[in-house]
């Protein structure tokens, strides 16, 4: 059976490798892109399905290799090949929501008991989980309230952990004011199941990237219906207020916030890395196979 071989872009069809840039013909309608040449010197890496879980991006396309391909040895994993050109058939369903869909794929298939473990606030990963899937059905404010505030929690754990500045007064803030329920994330009673809720919030947080231009097209709505427009050149409203953060129609732009598709490889990470802490080995292997098969049928999905 002939691999189905993915790249993963950003928006401009650009792949970064190290630091080799490669800017690829993108297919127009149904006809398949023109053939792609890497920089002189190098050759460009296509990925089968599980490679693809370590580089994720914000497009992925399905590609064909052009002349010989064979395995890329400085990846250090299999089902990565090296190639000398390459075409792009076609785009693939991924999505902004599509990747909170895979994030909490993951993070439901590797909770077992860790689904009954409270988070600061009384809900426990399970019901975190549920609420999160009822939100990308659109069907529970209650919930995107709920899960609003964790996501906006662990924003402000990941950013510590990782040393990074806080520039936002308002974000700063916040943190200081949740700071006692920070701690509480960071309980040493959390040790047995630590990467399994870090995979539920890094999956909350992919979800945030769906729940937020929601409201940005219904203000867009609101505004379109509304009385009183002229053709007065555009410029920033006032801050809408959503349980997810706060945007500005016409300059939406949020700080701290991890693109969806960052937010959906970390967790599938952290899910492989709590199978690994319970199984060994073997469970991780088994966990990335999975990961590899919701990951295929999210990206055959046909667009709607």
């Amino acid at each position: 059976m002939t691999v189905r071989l993915y790249v993963s872009t950003d928006s401009a069809g650009v792949q970064r490798v190290g630091g080799t840039e490669v800017s690829w013909n993108l297919p127009s309608g149904a006809s398949a892109g023109a053939v792609t040449t890497p920089p002189p010197g190098s050759s460009l890496l296509l990925r089968d399905t599980t490679a693809l879980l370590d580089e994720l991006g914000e497009r992925i396309y399905v590609v064909e290799a052009v002349g010989a391909v064979g395995p890329s040895p400085g990846t250090g994993r299999s089902g990565v090949l090296e190639a000398p050109a390459a075409r792009i058939l076609s785009e693939t369903a991924w999505s902004t929501e599509a990747a909170a869909r895979f994030a909490l794929d993951c993070a439901e298939h590797v909770l077992g008991d860790a689904a009954d473990a409270v988070l600061p606030g009384g809900e426990t990963l399970g019901e975190v989980v549920r609420d999160a899937r009822s939100v990308l059905e659109r069907s529970s404010p209650a919930a995107e309230e709920r899960l609003g505030t964790l996501a906006r929690l662990w924003a402000v754990r990941r950013l510590r952990r990782h040393g990074e500045q806080l520039g936002d007064l308002a974000f700063g803030t916040f943190a200081e004011d949740q700071q006692a329920d920070l701690d509480a994330l960071d309980d040493p009673a959390w040790t047995t199941v630590a990467t399994a809720r870090d995979a539920v919030l890094g999956a909350v947080e992919a979800l945030r990237h769906v729940a937020l231009p929601r409201h940005v097209e219904a203000e867009e709505a609101t505004y379109e219906m509304g009385a009183g427009r002229d053709d007065t050149p555009a410029t920033p409203s006032a801050p809408i207020v959503t349980p997810w953060g706060t945007v500005t129609f016409g300059a939406e732009h949020h700080r701290g916030f991890e693109p969806a598709w960052v937010a959906a490889r970390d967790t599938a990470t952290r899910a492989r890395d709590a199978a690994r802490d319970r199984g060994g080995d073997t469970a991780e292997s088994a966990e990335r196979s999975f990961q590899a098969g919701r990951l295929e049928q999210l990206l055959a999905r046909t667009s709607s």
